[in-house]
């Protein structure tokens, strides 16, 4: 069942890791996680309002949160929005990226599921071209480090 907002109340998804097989659990967020997200939150804020809302979801790994992914229902030109995605230093390239974005594509709802990266994060790029998304734009020098801004998008109409 979902949510008013589009994501289902819990989603249990195994994240393969390369340290012995262990898996990660991919859940809604909760209050009890915002001092672990804070630890590496590179994308500077709060998730507070997003975990409030039930818009962020966390990768879990011995029981404490080593990556975040947040979206709003109703983004960007109505559609569903991929706001920020983020992986504790220690716990990157062992796929946690990857399936929370697999997971908000499987509870977003809407025509498509938008996104953006700066140009030089190659690790969202590959992850979005990987999973399908096309790359539909960019903004050249909008960053306040004068980088460029690639929008990516998926289609979501063909689930049902």
């Amino acid at each position: 069942m979902l949510k008013e907002n589009g994501l289902a109340p819990a989603v249990a998804m195994p994240a393969q890791s390369s340290d012995c097989g262990q898996t990660a659990k991919i859940r809604l967020a909760n209050e009890n996680d915002l001092v672990s997200i804070a630890r590496f939150d590179e994308m500077g804020g709060c998730r507070q309002q997003e975990i409030a809302d039930a818009c962020c979801m966390v990768a879990e790994r011995k029981g404490e949160p080593v990556a975040y992914v947040s979206f709003q229902p109703v983004g960007l030109l109505g559609q569903p929005l991929l706001t920020y995605l983020c992986v504790a230093p220690a716990a990157r390239r062992r796929g946690l990226g990857r399936k929370l974005i697999e997971a908000i594509q499987q509870t977003a709802r809407g025509r498509m599921l938008l996104s953006s990266t700066e140009d030089w994060c190659v690790a969202s790029q590959k992850i979005f071209t990987s999973l399908g998304w096309r790359k539909i734009g960019e903004l050249t020098g909008v960053n306040k480090d004068g980088s460029t801004e690639y929008f990516y998008a998926i289609d979501l109409h063909q689930k049902g």
